[in-house]
């Protein structure tokens, strides 16, 4: 199923949980640690130095520089963005900062900066605004009416109130819903200014941490395994086509390979308890299904058990038969990703550095193909690791053709994962052995009616609906957050139907 743009618009529009925690600490509002309120700053320009700056997706134009990046309260960062229209017509800058996929009508916030953020790479997870009872720990509703639309040459200044990093992380990477990550900015322990006619509220009874778990995907590039990591436990999903023949229990000659791999992982874990769930498609009827699933898990739990070579790991089988499809079920490659058997564990510990430190992403050359029916090229623009295994991918599409084009179909892949998510779902990053793809990392969405993930990246369609279309010589620049190979100085990386890019390298 194919989202629609209009509601899901940009790999960062993330959904309030209520009542969910963080693991970045924050507290629940009201308690001793509860910063108070921070002043409005003086009326007028605001004039701080940025701590770093991009550009915003909607007008490449309008500047965006992060201009405070505070402790706030012990277990808070206060996050502040200025935005500058550089350009000749004016721009809403209201709604770059707004979270757009929640719901209107929810009452969480949406019409507040409510998606400033920053990524906690060590915990895995996203972190926004407090919020609750349709209120945000953010630039609210006043800005409205005398700061969402700048004219040109006029800026504005938005705040947002998150969970501090886990770990007492020096530095993090600041997000928005309208432009590229700003990786790896250091947090200041000095006391936040507030902006120009803002005051910094306080903690108050009743708001929560909105927080979100990355889940980063790997694949075999011959199909037999997919990893899926949410930074605590791997979920090592193996093919049933490829373990077992149709409908039977037994191992197949080719399920040796992939359980040594398997074993291998279990050996680098300090997991103490192995989980191995047996699933179905949901053909056939649950007399079948059950028992079958039940025999498959069994039987690989046993295979495993003589693998591993680590002492004290324990395993639990169980089969679910087609209770819990990971996949929906209304396509045959659906179903074909259902019939797994799943392996759950710890997760081993990262290395201490990934990728290996190259040459630059910059030297990588360009690739060309024909979008739209003009000429296009594809080009790296930098590959930055931001800790635990993750990386913020940049890349730029450049119209080299004599007319306007849009590039909005290659945001959908030409295979199963058009199933499973939106936008530039076909970016990943591919090891230099050939052998494993890593996908672009996704967070849950919420969002009733509409695909269960989302990427965490821009999508090729441009930051809001419609933007989809580049000019002759001109371009457009995207990003993802993606899981890095390992102690790799160069890898290749893939954008939709583009050729791969090759050499590619992260520093």
């Amino acid at each position: 199923m194919r989202t629609s743009p209009a509601l899901l618009t940009f790999g960062l529009v993330l959904v309030l949980v209520a009542g969910c925690s963080s693991s970045g600490g924050g507290g629940e509002a009201g308690k001793s640690n509860a910063p108070t309120k921070i002043p409005a700053g003086k009326q007028g320009k605001d004039d701080r130095r940025a701590l770093a700056s991009t550009t915003s997706f909607m007008d490449p134009k309008v500047k965006v520089d992060l201009v405070g990046l505070n402790r706030f309260g012990g277990t808070n960062v206060v996050v502040q963005l200025r935005y500058t229209n550089g350009g000749s017509e004016d721009f809403t800058a209201g709604r770059a900062v707004q979270d757009i996929a929640v719901p209107q009508d929810s009452g969480s916030g949406n019409d507040q900066a409510s998606g400033i953020g920053i990524i906690d790479a060590a915990a895995r997870r996203v972190l926004l605004p407090y919020r609750g009872g349709g209120t945000c720990l953010c630039s609210s509703d006043n800005w409205k009416t005398d700061r969402s639309v700048l004219s040109p040459g006029e800026s504005a200044t938005f705040f947002g109130v998150v969970p501090a990093p886990s770990g007492g992380a020096k530095t993090t990477t600041v997000i928005t819903p309208d432009s590229a990550p700003l990786p790896n900015v250091p947090i200041s322990d000095q006391a936040p200014t507030a902006p120009p006619g803002q005051p910094i509220p306080a903690l108050t009874p009743g708001l929560q941490p909105v927080s979100h778990v990355i889940t980063s995907s790997t694949e075999a590039v011959d199909d037999s395994d997919e990893i899926q990591d949410d930074g605590k436990n791997l979920r090592v999903n193996l093919r049933a086509d490829v373990l077992f023949a149709l409908n039977k229990a037994d191992l197949s000659g080719k399920a040796q390979a992939v359980l040594k791999e398997t074993a291998k992982r279990i050996d680098e874990s300090p997991a103490a308890k192995v989980q191995v769930e047996g699933h179905t498609d949901n053909s056939g009827n649950d007399a079948i299904n059950e028992p079958l699933s039940q025999h498959r898990a069994d039987n690989v739990a046993k295979a495993l058990q003589g693998l591993v070579t680590r002492s004290g790991v324990g395993f639990e089988a169980k089969g679910y038969g087609s209770t819990k499809p990971q996949y929906k079920n209304d396509s045959e490659e659906g179903r074909r990703r259902n019939r797994r058997v799943t392996v759950i564990f710890a997760r081993p510990k990262p290395p201490a550095q990934t990728p290996a430190p190259g040459t630059g992403a910059k030297a990588a050359a360009p690739v060309s193909l024909t979008v739209d029916g003009q000429p296009f090229a594809a080009q790296v623009t930098g590959v930055k690791p931001i800790g635990n295994g993750l990386g913020v991918l940049g890349y730029r599409l450049t119209n080299n053709g004599t007319t306007e084009a849009s590039v909005s179909d290659l945001q959908y892949g030409d295979g199963w994962m058009n199933i499973v998510q939106f936008f530039a779902n076909n970016v990943g990053v591919i090891d230099t052995s050939g052998k494993r793809r890593y996908q672009a990392a996704t967070y849950p969405t919420d969002v009733p009616g509409n695909n269960e993930v989302a990427c965490l990246c821009s999508p090729v369609a441009g930051t809001w609906a419609g933007e989809d279309r580049v000019p002759p010589q001109g371009g457009l620049d995207f990003w993802a957050v993606v899981q890095l190979p390992v102690n790799l100085s160069s890898f290749g990386v893939q954008l939709g139907k583009f050729p791969r890019i090759e050499g590619v390298s992260a520093g």
